[in-house]
């Protein structure tokens, strides 16, 4: 049975519009954060929202939360060279952030993959892909803050659930076509390179 674009499966289903250097950005393994700044001259992160919001069905049942109660959401912008390359969406069951992802308060506009792949207690499971259509409750925010990739007819995405101690933390990652032409390192090592000064810079540091 073929696929349908906006469920989420264990493979990113072959897609004519995912060709061979986007398709290695949504799979490729380690801390995208990291790649994304091996493969450009200036990086930053733009926070769009940190509150509690009401998840997603899918993701409070990922979360392993009976209902759809309020989680701590986290939304950003990574941006290559000005510009935006991958909108990312965190949801954390609000009981277990302070105690198990303590860091998240005072993470302002730090990378979050700078803090979870130093974390030897973090523990990541496997990607899930989607093909994200126009309607797509996920793309809205998106296109809120980029009302040009409204008419984009699709965009890929991952999410991936990340525990530490009794904590679960649950990432989604929209792949932007700033993507489609940015060559795609491959997996790149974080405890020597500019990553890990982005995420131990300030570390100690709340928001304001």
């Amino acid at each position: 049975m073929r696929a349908r674009r906006c469920d989420w499966q264990r493979h990113l289903p072959y897609d004519v519009r995912i060709p061979p250097n986007l398709r290695r950005w949504v799979t490729g393994d380690g801390s995208l954060t990291a790649r994304l700044v091996a493969a450009s001259d200036r990086f930053r992160v733009t926070r769009l929202l940190q509150a509690p919001r009401r998840p997603f069905i899918d993701e409070w049942q990922a979360l392993g939360q009976s209902g759809p109660v309020p989680a701590l959401t986290r939304e950003v912008l990574l941006v290559c060279n000005d510009t935006p390359a991958v909108f990312a969406h965190t949801v954390v069951m609000r009981r277990h952030a302070r105690r198990d992802w303590p860091f998240l308060r005072g993470l302002g506009e730090r990378p979050l993959g700078g803090a979870l792949f130093i974390d030897p207690r973090v523990q990541r499971g496997p990607f899930e892909f989607a093909r994200l259509l126009p309607h797509h409750p996920m793309r809205q925010p998106l296109h809120r803050v980029l009302p040009a990739l409204a008419d984009v007819p699709m965009l890929p995405a991952r999410r991936s659930l990340f525990r530490r101690g009794g904590g679960a933390m649950l990432v989604t990652e929209i792949f932007l076509p700033d993507l489609l032409d940015r060559a795609a390192p491959g997996t790149v090592a974080i405890d020597r390179g500019p990553l890990f000064h982005l995420a131990k810079r300030h570390t100690e540091s709340t928001d304001t």
